[in-house]
């Protein structure tokens, strides 16, 4: 074989390669598109809508309300109006009070209102109270 044959015969193989090359990346890239327009199949409407109302926050609102209801039932009326229920986190329920002198009564109430919002709230896992002193803002009843 003279020169020019053997450069031809290599040019092939290089050429070979190359489109091999070639199409392993379109079918790596035709593969990836197909992925991303097809990565997921459609969603019931249910699991959307509970996506939204978690995301927007709707379900904490009414949660937040059952369980101000809840204290202000436990409490009773009279400190209810003194009172106010701020957050339920890690079994903590935060409350805040008109001042230390209801903080003092709540404190040697605690383990009876305790209780009383264990059996109201049995879901919600309350397992401590704690009192903040501060501004109450009851909600206006529409």
């Amino acid at each position: 074989m003279n020169q020019p044959e053997t450069n031809a015969i290599a040019n092939q193989g290089e050429d070979s390669q190359a489109l091999g090359d070639a199409w392993k990346d379109f079918e790596t890239r035709s593969t990836a598109e197909r992925k991303r327009h097809y990565a997921s199949s459609p969603r019931k409407i249910g699991s959307l809508l509970a996506d939204l109302v978690r995301s927007r926050g709707y379900a904490q609102i009414s949660v937040s309300e059952i369980q101000e209801k809840a204290w202000q039932t436990v409490v009773g009326t009279e400190l209810a109006t003194v009172t106010q229920f701020a957050k339920l986190s890690r079994g903590t329920m935060q409350v805040v009070v008109a001042n230390s002198l209801v903080m003092q009564e709540l404190t040697f109430r605690k383990e009876q209102l305790l209780a009383g919002l264990q059996t109201a709230l049995p879901d919600a896992g309350v397992k401590q109270l704690r009192f903040k002193v501060g501004r109450v803002t009851h909600r206006s009843e529409p």
